[in-house]
């Protein structure tokens, strides 16, 4: 028996996987872009909380008129906001990222990750800050979760 031979006898122990697919890495691309930027904002949020309604009013101040206005406004809907509010969405947007590293991973307990944040992102606003339902978000979370869904079928 030659070398070639034993070769043959022992193929590459190294598990031939599957190669994932280049929408499916945009996918999770744009996951990270949106859901990282978010959590970062929602950090922020959490631990300026007192000091960026302050901010706002200063903004106000410098440009004035009907935009200074508008930026008083953005104030008092934060100041109703409570903080644990940017605590909880900085969790959902942990959870999206997991679940997109987990997809990207060919792991399909990534996309249920995903799911369940991109349900509890769209109703957490109903539930604490009584937000009318935003239709745009429902939108774009379901287009990511059937665009996922195409995969299901390659990840383990």
């Amino acid at each position: 028996m030659t070398f070639s031979d034993n070769k043959q006898a022992f193929p590459d122990s190294a598990p031939q996987s599957n190669p994932r697919p280049g929408f499916l890495t945009l996918l999770c691309v744009l996951t990270f872009i949106g859901s990282g930027f978010s959590l970062l904002s929602q950090i922020f949020s959490f631990v300026l909380y007192d000091k960026i309604p302050d901010l706002f009013h200063q903004m106000s101040n410098v440009i004035g008129g009907e935009i200074g206005e508008l930026y008083i406004k953005t104030a008092e809907v934060f100041m109703a906001m409570p903080r644990y509010y940017f605590l909880l969405l900085a969790g959902i947007y942990t959870l999206s990222l997991s679940g997109a590293v987990c997809m990207l991973l060919l792991r399909k307990i990534g996309f249920h990750l995903y799911t369940i944040s991109q349900i509890l992102y769209l109703g957490l606003p109903l539930l604490i800050i009584h937000a009318p339902f935003n239709v745009f978000n429902l939108l774009l979370s379901a287009i990511f979760v059937l665009l996922y869904a195409r995969f299901l079928k390659l990840m383990r």
